[in-house]
């Protein structure tokens, strides 16, 4: 299937424990820890989810208070092993550009100025793992991650399917990831017309032309993605 637009409601996350559903604890012996929070019962003790009592977790961990992950160590990776990103667009492009006060940052700190996918959790029975997704006012994505048991309703660049989860169900939803909580509620939730590239798909994938020159043409796809 060739690139398509689809519309998908997308919703904004980060690595808080508000929007992913986790606290710090304290690993005690057996199947419990104490877990610790900001609330009116600040310690409380918990039973940690059977098949991870005998996990290798430091004795001050994060662990998932919500969805069937409860009690298992949480270390706010992707579904792939990745830690997640917020997109960064190219330094040269419009987004960037709209993004002006962030400008300075990434001229200082020449490792900023290379482009970078966003983490996308997204329902793995439509969109496979590498899935791309270019979302406009967030940017390119990729698919890669399991999904947060809550998440935060509140421009464009490409993000990739690197996640799933369990709240995340059907073709027209998906979440996408967040540096900060404030980002995140200023992001919210948003109706959006998606441009989605599976995995193979994309129109140089689909070029009838030797495996080598295609190779060539992926590097310069890659350079004009850092320029433009």
């Amino acid at each position: 299937m060739p690139p398509y637009k689809t519309e998908i409601e997308c919703t904004a996350y980060c690595s808080c424990g508000y929007c992913c559903s986790w606290e710090w604890g304290v690993k005690m012996p057996g199947p419990f820890y104490l877990g610790l929070s900001p609330t009116w019962l600040p310690i409380r003790l918990r039973n940690r989810r059977k098949g991870y009592v005998n996990a290798a977790v430091p004795i001050l961990s994060r662990y998932w208070t919500s969805t069937s992950l409860i009690g298992s160590p949480y270390f706010g990776l992707t579904s792939i092993g990745k830690f997640p990103a917020q997109v960064r667009p190219p330094i040269f492009s419009k987004l960037s550009l709209m993004q002006y006060q962030k400008l300075p940052g990434r001229l200082l700190l020449p490792w900023r100025l290379l482009p970078v996918y966003g983490s996308i959790a997204a329902d793995t029975n439509y969109y496979p793992f590498g899935t791309r997704m270019f979302v406009p006012g967030y940017g390119w994505g990729e698919f890669s991650h399991i999904g947060c048991g809550k998440n935060v309703v509140g421009m464009v660049s490409w993000t990739k399917v690197e996640d799933r989860g369990s709240a995340i169900k059907g073709p027209s939803r998906i979440d996408l990831y967040h540096r900060s909580h404030k980002e995140a509620l200023k992001w919210g939730r948003r109706k959006l017309q998606v441009l989605v590239v599976l995995p193979g798909q994309s129109f140089l994938d689909l070029l009838r032309v030797p495996k080598p020159l295609k190779s060539f043409l992926k590097t310069l796809n890659f350079l004009r993605s850092i320029l433009f």
